[in-house]
């Protein structure tokens, strides 16, 4: 049989930015499940603009580290 060498893996560490980017996100993210629950008790007439805001800033918690990763790329 022949001995194929695999190539070695490179330690992938978080920066600084991957951090701070995480942590927005990630409140990001909580804040829009807090609008959703909130959307139940908020006044009348709003309650769809509040659960449709906790729906927008849920989905940018994904779109921002997303964007994020893309603008970093070094494969440009």
């Amino acid at each position: 049989m022949s001995d194929i060498a695999a190539p070695k893996r490179t330690r992938n560490s978080a920066s600084f930015a991957d951090v701070i980017v995480f942590i927005f996100a990630f409140a990001l993210f909580l804040f829009g499940l807090y609008l959703f629950g909130a959307a139940f008790a908020a006044p009348e007439g709003t309650e769809f603009w509040v659960f449709w805001g906790g729906l927008l800033a849920s989905s940018f918690a994904f779109l921002v580290p997303i964007v994020y990763r893309w603008a970093r790329d070094s494969r440009r």
